[in-house]
């Protein structure tokens, strides 16, 4: 799928606002290998690590996030994300935010049954132990 303006525009401005916290190295459309199926979601946090960009790069990832984010398009249904983050947690990924970016809101899985909406204040992932303004995510003047 190809991102379209707004969708960019929201990941883009996730992607500055996860990049001031420290403990996390941040990734884009990085390829996961679950089970010889590739998934790419849209933003994953690893713990903090050090990238040499002068080596040689693994084509996928086996090693999973702790984190796994995806932007919601006009374009991808809301069934589809869902059946990716079961797919995630199975494979150990500790957290899946879902970002809403036509209604403003964050909402984040801490597993398949339990989520959280966020739309004002702090963005709060008890789990990965994350607090983050809303407000570095979406400007109040765009809602």
């Amino acid at each position: 799928m190809l991102p379209y303006y707004n969708n960019a525009y929201a990941k883009a401005k996730l992607i500055g606002a996860l990049l001031k916290l420290e403990k996390f190295s941040v990734f884009t459309d990085l390829t996961l290998n679950l089970d010889n199926k590739n998934y790419a979601p849209d933003i994953s946090l690893y713990p903090k690590r050090d990238v040499n960009l002068s080596l040689p790069e693994p084509m996928e990832m086996i090693e999973m996030p702790a984190i796994a984010i995806e932007v919601l398009s006009h374009t991808q249904t809301l069934e589809e994300i869902l059946d990716q983050f079961s797919v995630y947690f199975g494979a150990v990924v500790k957290s899946c935010w879902l970002v809403v970016p036509i209604g403003g809101s964050v909402v984040v899985y801490t597993s398949p049954e339990s989520a959280r909406l966020f739309n004002t204040g702090d963005v709060i992932d008890e789990q990965m132990n994350i607090r983050l303004p809303i407000t570095d995510i979406f400007d109040a003047e765009e809602y």
